[in-house]
């Protein structure tokens, strides 16, 4: 059981450090936030893998880390919608049936980031909404114009590295 745990820990420590490293190389990035990579495959993959706990943690890490990094806090709330909170949601991905049906628990975990980042945007950067629009209409806008194409492509990734099952069940299991 201690070699598992420790096998676990070591996973959860290699795709953390995976997803921060894939954060950097970006395909675009937003003027005020938010770009398309492949951050969040490593945390599907640690999900699918060992389940939603460890890739909850796992993401919640990774959102420390982040934060870390290149942080942009105006507000303790805004903190963690920005950065534990939404990366922590990724690991939904590993719960039950989303586990087996890899497409469908990318867009659960995915959407379940974007809406944090929504409620993020439209609460505490309202004043980048341009005037007359209704700042959770941008704020839903301005967080779908990279999580979705950043969705999309994760979930390609995720099916193509699906023929190769030994990526998402561990041996030691």
């Amino acid at each position: 059981m201690r070699d598992k745990n420790l096998r676990i820990m070591v996973e959860v420590s290699l795709l953390v450090a995976a997803a921060v490293i894939l954060s950097f190389v970006r395909l675009f990035q937003m003027p005020q936030g938010g770009s398309v990579s492949l951050e969040m495959l490593p945390i599907f993959i640690l999900s699918f893998r060992h389940g939603g706990k460890i890739g909850m943690a796992g993401g919640a890490l990774l959102g420390v880390v982040k934060l870390l990094i290149s942080p942009y806090v105006i507000h303790p709330v805004q903190l963690l919608l920005d950065y534990p909170v939404p990366f922590m949601l990724l690991g939904a991905a590993g719960f039950g049936f989303l586990q087996r049906n890899r497409v469908l628990g990318v867009s659960v975990g995915a959407f379940l980031r974007y809406l944090t980042h929504v409620v993020a945007g439209a609460v505490f950067f309202a004043e980048y909404a341009p005037e007359g629009t209704p700042v959770w209409v941008y704020s839903a806008g301005y967080n779908a114009s990279y999580m979705v194409p950043e969705t999309i492509l994760v979930a390609v990734v995720v099916l193509v590295l699906s023929r190769r099952r030994e990526i998402f069940v561990p041996k030691y299991k």
